[in-house]
């Protein structure tokens, strides 16, 4: 905690007698199935309370710089960063409209998105499918944790460098993306996309296709559950 822990009530969980009673059995060399289980629920444990990934970190490496080891091994800080990111990505999904690491928009933004467009339209005497449909982008979400955000990360920046035109882009799901783009094009977008994410390391295997809209916003949310939900087709 002297080494620049910023919230000293704050450092003590169960979690952390856990781990380290764990290492005393396990012992600091390669760590067992018992210790990455252990350091998996302190990473998670630290982000529930609030704690930012560097000052977590510093926490796992304080523990293991009184072990004769002297550091954490990488499968030890793969665990505890992954059960960090895990809940991580539940708090922002949730809390934001907007994530700040991939700047896509939250779900409930996107359906307020769409609410406005039906509005719009049924003023204006147009019809919101013939104008607008989804662009979703499926990532393989087997992964999980922070292999899994850097995926979304890749595929933010993708999207950007291909959507230029101010299109809403949306976190549906940890592992699906949808772009509300014009009707206009779509097919050849869609397939530009594909093909730079099929160019891009780290990201494959990356699925894209084109979902339509309800014919009334009353049909909006159920669309939008299913597309976070389903298979992809």
């Amino acid at each position: 905690m002297a080494t620049g822990w910023s919230r000293p009530r704050d450092w003590w969980l169960p979690e952390v007698d856990e781990l380290a009673a764990t290492l005393c059995r396990a012992g600091p060399g390669y760590p067992s199935g018992g210790v990455l289980a252990a350091s998996a629920r302190l990473g998670q444990a630290r982000a529930d309370a609030g704690v930012g990934l560097t000052e977590a970190l510093d926490d796992l490496a304080a523990l293991y710089r009184l072990l004769p080891v002297g550091a954490p091994p990488l499968p030890a800080v793969r665990a505890f960063v992954e059960a960090w990111a895990d809940v991580w990505l539940r708090v922002v999904h949730d809390a934001s409209c907007i994530d700040p690491l991939t700047e896509l928009t939250s779900a409930p933004y996107l359906r307020t998105r769409l609410a406005e467009l039906y509005r719009a339209a049924d003023t204006e005497g147009w019809s919101v499918p013939d104008r607008y449909r989804l662009v979703v982008v499926a990532l393989d979400g087997s992964g999980g944790g922070w292999s899994l955000l850097v995926r979304r990360i890749a595929v933010a920046e993708t999207l950007r460098a291909v959507f230029r035109g101010g299109e809403t882009m949306t976190a549906l799901a940890p592992a699906r993306i949808a772009v509300l783009a014009g009707h206009d094009g779509g097919d050849a977008v869609a397939a530009t996309l594909r093909r730079i994410l099929a160019g891009r390391r780290g990201v494959r295997p990356a699925r894209v296709w084109l979902a339509d809209l309800p014919a009334r916003a009353g049909g909006v949310a159920g669309m939008l559950a299913g597309l976070a939900d389903q298979a992809d087709p």
